[in-house]
């Protein structure tokens, strides 16, 4: 392969990436990002099979966030090392933003 093709391939799959990871996504899920240093890691939470409008449910999608937040901040069950700073910014910003696009959807749900 040329270095003109390899330039060029490299350059679809940047352009078309975006559009991969979006595309699994719908307007039932709710994406978390945590940032630990330069990196930000996301995922979708879908929350489409739970009923926002009751305590259950939310408290349900609730769980699923703060288990997608402690993911994304690189938390390991069960590891000895100590939770640091940096893990505490990045779960505290990730669980908020989560929460209240959490809040939105069953706003508009209700």
């Amino acid at each position: 392969m040329t270095k003109k093709r390899l330039v060029a391939l490299a350059a679809t799959m940047a352009l078309a990436l975006p559009g991969v990871a979006s595309a699994g996504s719908n307007d039932m899920d709710v994406i978390v990002d945590g940032t630990t240093g330069a990196q930000t890691r996301s995922v979708a939470v879908s929350v489409a099979d739970l009923n926002l409008a009751s305590n259950s449910g939310m408290r349900r999608a609730d769980s699923r966030l703060i288990r997608a937040s402690k993911q994304v901040c690189g938390y390991v069950s069960g590891s000895i090392m100590p939770v640091s700073e940096d893990y505490r910014t990045c779960y505290g910003a990730a669980i908020d933003s989560a929460r209240s696009d959490l809040t939105m959807m069953a706003q508009r749900q209700s």
